[in-house]
């Protein structure tokens, strides 16, 4: 016997129950999909820690931002609504690396100089999702 004549074999032998159960799973999936999206989605700051200030910076204006940090300049890009860190001086550049961020609720972190980057979520609670230690 194939998988497809299982396939076919399992969807007949469904109940009416077994319908309403997949429909509902699948009307759950969407409905948390699209909470996350609301909750994660357009954001129009970007919040910078640096220099001991908080700054914030609208993602409507593109430019370039320079901070002095412990080791150095970190150079900070708004383009198009994402943000970057194309320039610093901690020894491994993840944070350049990371790329571009444009996200609610996404940031970037360059530890050795002491520049945190977080683009604001359209809710004001919005909170980190998971933690790695």
């Amino acid at each position: 016997m194939s998988i497809r004549q299982i396939a076919v074999e399992t969807i007949k032998s469904m109940r009416p129950f077994d319908w309403v159960a997949l429909a509902l799973a699948i009307g759950l999936s969407a409905g948390a999909t699209m909470l996350a999206q609301a909750r994660y989605g357009e954001s129009s700051t970007v919040a910078i820690q640096a220099e001991g200030r908080s700054l914030l910076y609208s993602l409507d204006e593109d430019r370039v931002l320079e901070f002095e940090g412990p080791l150095g300049r970190t150079v900070v890009v708004i383009e198009d609504r994402r943000v970057r860190v194309v320039e610093d001086p901690g020894p491994l550049q993840i944070c350049v690396r990371d790329g571009w961020i444009d996200r609610g609720g996404e940031w970037l972190i360059c530890l050795p100089n002491r520049v945190f980057i977080r683009i604001e979520g359209s809710q004001e609670d919005a909170e980190v999702d998971a933690s790695v230690f």
